[in-house]
């Protein structure tokens, strides 16, 4: 009776470590997706997995999303980024992975096309439309010829890293232009399980 008693003890502490651990994620997930919203790029790169930046600098890349999202000819604006769910963590070699699942909704608005004629319009916001239901799914993508805006919904994912050498939990997308570094990243046995759950 009493091996029994610690089985289901053990147990309720592994369950609730996992519920712990996912509570944690989503968490940190969801704070980091609020900055992605709010446009602090600060938060953004504070919460990226730091060999990100071998890539290229913290300065770069800050810079770069300045550019983006302040160009003069197309605004970008994220309306939500929610996470969905959260996978159990895994650990290889002293480093806790997770898959984090989440929702985005961006909207962007082609200002430099605001002045031209109504039938330009409606042909770029027609080609843009097209261009982008062939990435994300013709009922993900939806135009306002009014406001000159493409609403784009999509499902995406991230890896969670909680890894010694940095403090706390770190993200990186899981997106084919991060491929060649999520894949030097996190190894293929974790990727695998963790996107199969």
């Amino acid at each position: 009776m009493k091996f029994f008693t610690t089985l289901l003890l053990a147990l309720s502490i592994t369950c609730y470590s996992f519920s712990q651990s996912q509570a944690e994620i989503t968490k940190h997930a969801q704070t980091y997706h609020d900055y992605i919203t709010n446009q602090n790029f600060d938060g953004v790169l504070d919460y990226l997995y730091p060999k990100v930046f071998d890539m290229a600098s913290r300065a770069q890349m800050k810079a770069s999303m300045e550019q983006m999202f302040n160009s003069k000819d197309m605004k970008i604006e994220f309306l939500s980024n929610n996470v969905t769910r959260v996978t159990d963590d895994k650990v290889l070699d002293d480093v806790t992975y997770a898959a984090v699942f989440y929702n985005s909704k961006m909207k962007m608005t082609f200002v430099s096309e605001m002045d031209k004629p109504e039938e330009d319009k409606k042909g770029f916001l027609e080609f843009m439309k097209t261009t982008m239901n062939t990435q994300f799914g013709e009922d993900n993508v939806t135009s306002d010829l009014k406001t000159m805006a493409l609403v784009i919904n999509m499902d995406a994912s991230m890896f969670a890293i909680n890894d010694p050498k940095f403090t706390g939990w770190k993200f990186i997308s899981n997106d084919d232009a991060m491929k060649q570094l999520v894949d030097s990243i996190v190894p293929e046995s974790i990727r695998t399980e963790l996107l199969k759950e």
